[in-house]
């Protein structure tokens, strides 16, 4: 069953789930029409802005394509055009429908947009709301975690590590954990399926270094070398 259509309008391509979105158009990536509509929720804001919006009995998240570092500074939302299908929210949204098949615990892809202005395309990328879920780092500020969490957190990684994920922002805020202590994974912005290599190390060594310092910039923080040891033997089991 084919499951992403594709349309153009308006100089733009968007990629969709029918499933969720029966039809769209540019406006359905725009906040503002949501809060003209009643569906606005609010919002997150990190290196770039989280939307939370309710379409149809959905609650979705619209995330802006956003540039960190010091070129954000410059220029926080304007791509080199290469492409529709070459745009990092469509290269997004194709990796998280893959592994969504393959039951990876990850959002649930809705809708992905290309607009292109001039040499520059600004995108978006719409997923499915993960219910009653907060960051690891958010968590650990209030209380400490088992270690069988902690397990499975080393587990859920093990897993898109063997399916040849490269998760090239692996940090405590990119883990999320639901009301039922479920483990999911986020922001796949600029991640792909690559060989197996020494990426897999760079990940966990990027992942260490972000607790290390949400500890330092947080001494309340709930985190011990024992919690490390038990994601990673939950890693290598």
């Amino acid at each position: 069953m084919q499951i992403t259509t594709r349309h153009e309008t308006c100089n733009q391509t968007m990629w969709y789930d029918k499933r969720i979105v029966p039809e769209i158009e540019p406006r359905f990536f725009d906040p503002e029409w949501h809060r003209r509509e009643g569906g606005y929720l609010g919002s997150a804001t990190g290196r770039g802005s989280a939307h939370f919006v309710r379409h149809d009995g959905h609650d979705l998240v619209i995330r802006p394509a956003r540039r960190g570092g010091l070129i954000g500074r410059i220029n926080s939302e304007l791509y080199l055009r290469g492409g529709a299908e070459r745009s990092r929210t469509y290269r997004e949204y194709k990796l998280l429908e893959w592994m969504s098949a393959q039951n990876l615990p990850v959002p649930k892809p809705v809708a992905a947009r290309y607009a292109p202005c001039g040499p520059w395309y600004r995108a978006d990328l719409i997923t499915q709301l993960i219910p009653n879920a907060r960051t690891l780092a958010d968590i650990l500020h209030d209380r400490a975690l088992p270690a069988q969490v902690w397990s499975d957190i080393g587990a859920v990684i093990r897993r898109m590590h063997a399916l040849g994920v490269d998760h090239t922002d692996l940090n405590c805020r990119n883990i999320l954990l639901d009301a039922d202590m479920q483990v999911w994974l986020i922001d796949f912005d600029k991640c792909r399926r690559r060989p197996d290599g020494r990426w897999q190390c760079r990940n966990i060594a990027r992942l260490k270094r972000s607790f290390e310092k949400e500890a330092i910039q947080h001494p309340q923080v709930q985190w011990s070398k024992a919690d490390w040891a038990d994601l990673l033997a939950g890693y290598e089991s």
